[in-house]
């Protein structure tokens, strides 16, 4: 993969769309990044759009503007799949908020325009760099085959009012794709997906709504091509926060408890120690810079990486695709 790339002596622009919650994640990581600057910010709301102090622009400008190699999505996922198309066609490499898509063809459709516009699409899961690079560097079957028939659990409890899920677009699954799985528990789904593989079925044992298809709390089991199981449970209704992915194989070992990772594998130990989500972030973008510049593969944050996870948030959530032609308030 070579994309061309631009001078190592101009920064990289980037405008970001969305200027909620998540936009403000990107905008703290993108300041831990000289690699950067933050030409413009996309925000239909005037008291959102007051957060930052970068200019607002128009959708279609920001796509006019050659100084923008960068448009990061920090909208949910209804109907934001067209947007990030008509950027990559456009010619902008693109950074996607998770969840980070609502279907796997709609993933695939994705990847396969940027492949299209030889422009390059990453997706915001910084959990995958948690992980030690000898696993995310391997063949992605091959890694799933050093785990075969592993048993595992993952378990994320962050607590969220009964209403942060009962009303705004967060109650619209449409929209949403879901409740606390799609966004809370995705991170540590998709790392269980980047170790084990493919999905084979997906059974959802109990479920609680704050909204219709938007989960408040989820307790199912997954097992997976490779002939490994995972429990699940994820919850916002608890008052204790715990993120922690733990894969028992038949002789590697692999934990993951809020952002720190240990165990062995291939016979080596590992032990990584935890990081800060924005330093996470920051390091998202730090390679999506070099990829830029360099034309070279981003590796594990590429979004074509999220094809299982996408698979497996369809299976426990249940949440129907916005409809076609249906915007989702841009």
């Amino acid at each position: 993969m070579s994309y061309g790339g631009i001078s190592a002596t101009r920064r990289v622009g980037v405008a970001v769309v969305g200027l909620g919650n998540a936009g403000q994640g990107h905008f703290a990581a993108i300041g831990n990044c000289p690699e950067y600057s933050v030409i413009a910010g996309v925000e239909p709301d005037v008291d959102v759009a007051r957060r930052v102090s970068v200019p607002i622009r128009d959708f279609a400008e920001i796509l006019r503007d050659d100084a923008i190699d960068v448009v990061a999505f920090c909208l949910p996922p209804g109907g934001r799949a067209e947007l990030v198309a008509r950027a990559l066609h456009c010619g902008k490499h693109v950074v996607v908020e998770k969840p980070p898509a609502q279907t796997v063809s709609e993933l695939d459709d994705l990847t396969s325009a940027a492949r299209a516009a030889e422009r390059f699409a990453v997706v915001m899961f910084q959990h995958r760099l948690c992980l030690p690079d000898r696993l995310t560097t391997l063949d992605p079957s091959a890694l799933a085959q050093h785990f075969s028939g592993a048993t595992g659990s993952l378990v994320v409890s962050r607590r969220r009012a009964d209403t942060y899920y009962g009303r705004g677009w967060r109650s619209r699954a449409a929209v949403a794709m879901g409740g606390v799985t799609a966004h809370l528990g995705v991170h540590y789904l998709d790392l269980a997906c980047q170790v084990l593989g493919p999905i084979a079925e997906a059974e959802v044992l109990s479920r609680v709504e704050a909204a219709p298809g938007v989960d408040s709390e989820l307790v199912g089991h997954v097992r997976f091509v490779s002939g490994a199981a995972l429990n699940i449970a994820v919850t916002s209704r608890s008052e204790h926060r715990c993120e922690h992915l733990a894969i028992f194989g038949s002789k590697d070992r692999l934990e993951i408890r809020d952002g720190a990772c240990t165990g062995e594998f291939d016979g080596e130990t590992i032990a990584r120690a935890a990081r800060p989500a924005v330093e996470l972030r920051a390091e998202v973008y730090r390679r999506l810079a070099i990829a830029v510049r360099t034309g070279s593969d981003p590796g594990v944050i590429a979004l074509s990486r999220s094809r299982f996870v996408t698979d497996g948030l369809v299976r426990l959530s249940g949440a129907a695709a916005i409809p076609a032609g249906v915007d989702s308030a841009w």
